[in-house]
């Protein structure tokens, strides 16, 4: 039975890497498998790789004693991102068809560790958040999208898996509106852990240019701001500044807190300035790499006794430091697999692109990128567009 489960994988995987097995039935079989598959989702499966880390500084804090036993601090994380489209339905509401209904509905997984390095502790610290949500996204009368995130997600730390496990649960409802092409404006509510704390927030925001044009603006508070030129569809470069974060459960078994708690609770924040640089060598490959300098660094610790004993609330801190600025680095790369519905010049199906990557799967403000989001050629640049450009631009703008 196994030998012939491994030949009959051979002949399958023989069939499946040699295209021309498929027209060797003859040309009646040709004829009937020649018609194109219909392509039903604008938004195609991605995964996102990306690596952060700053430079290590000296962290005062409000204890001496504990300050001196931490030591200097730097911070570092790695983030593994997917989402893949599970339903997409297409309505024409308009007579003329310019009136277009579209809904989304995506899962999205998010692994994510995050590595606060103490200089003087023996044993570290590696945080972890595994996540698996639904994001649903709908568009309707050519100017309105409704963005709802739902992110369940499992936190600890390493240092002691079982006791150190908290489940929680991250949300996020925007109304976007796009009053034209060049300008759209956001607002919502969101909760997510990245301010190192649990509370539901508002969002505000507005864009300002066009998402395939040469330069655009976009606001979006309180999760970054960043300016946007695009030299070609190739390149584009970010000026930025975007909140980083997190709020976990960790082990006291190094005795941080000099109590009776076995866990106690760490969150920290901060604000990372700098310049990214974007190359797309085609609609399914980005690559980044950010660098510039992480402000307004803090973190905390919180335990529950402490606050049960002095009737504190849950997230009044035993002890917070204020890291010094520094230097960062980041870097990461996003593939994005198969075929999608044609959205060139759909400037609706942009802002849905854009709401699905700036909040990314998880809910932590890496940006994947907008790889669906062709730049605009010029007028020029296609009258001499040589056999290779078009062959780009049929694979960008997945024509079929």
């Amino acid at each position: 039975m196994l030998r012939r489960s491994f030949a009959l994988a051979i002949v399958l995987s023989g069939f499946l890497l040699n295209p021309l097995s498929a027209y060797s039935t003859g040309a009646d079989s040709l004829r009937q498998n020649s018609k194109p598959k219909e392509v039903r989702n604008y938004i195609r499966p991605s995964l996102s790789i990306s690596f952060f880390s700053t430079g290590n500084r000296p962290a005062p804090g409000t204890v001496p004693i504990l300050e001196n036993r931490l030591g200097n601090y730097r911070f570092a994380q790695s983030s593994l991102a997917f989402y893949t489209p599970l339903y997409t339905k297409t309505k024409f509401a308009g007579q003329d068809s310019t009136d277009v209904n579209t809904i989304h509905l995506l899962m999205t997984m998010n692994a994510l560790t995050d590595r606060p390095e103490f200089e003087g502790l023996n044993k570290q610290h590696k945080l972890y958040k595994l996540g698996i949500g639904l994001r649903g996204i709908w568009t309707f009368k050519s100017q309105f999208i409704i963005f709802a995130d739902v992110n369940p997600f499992v936190t600890g730390d390493r240092f002691n898996r079982q006791q150190t496990a908290r489940y929680r649960l991250g949300s996020t409802l925007v109304l976007n509106y796009m009053i034209s092409p060049s300008f759209s404006v956001r607002a919502g509510v969101t909760k997510n852990f990245i301010f190192g704390n649990k509370y539901f927030m508002p969002m505000l925001g507005f864009r300002i240019g066009k998402l395939d044009g040469p330069v655009y603006f976009q606001f979006q508070f309180p999760r970054h701001s960043s300016l946007t030129i695009q030299p070609n569809h190739k390149f584009s470069i970010d000026i930025f500044s975007k909140s980083y974060g997190g709020l976990y459960n960790v082990s006291n078994e190094d005795s941080i807190y000099l109590g009776v708690d076995s866990v106690i609770q760490f969150g920290h924040f901060g604000i990372a300035n700098g310049i990214r640089l974007d190359f797309k060598p085609n609609s399914r490959v980005n690559f980044f790499f950010s660098g510039g300098f992480a402000v307004r660094n803090h973190y905390w610790f919180y335990s529950y006794s402490f606050n049960q004993i002095h009737d504190l609330r849950p997230l009044t801190p035993f002890y917070k430091a204020r890291p010094e600025g520094t230097l960062f680095l980041q870097a990461g790369i996003t593939f994005r697999f198969g075929q999608a519905k044609r959205s060139q010049g759909n400037y609706l199906m942009y802002d849905v692109f854009d709401l699905n990557n700036s909040m990314d799967p998880g809910d932590n403000n890496n940006n994947p990128g907008n790889t669906d989001i062709r730049k605009a050629a010029k007028k020029e640049e296609m009258k001499n567009v040589q056999y290779k450009d078009v062959e780009d631009l049929v694979d960008e703008t997945d024509l079929y």
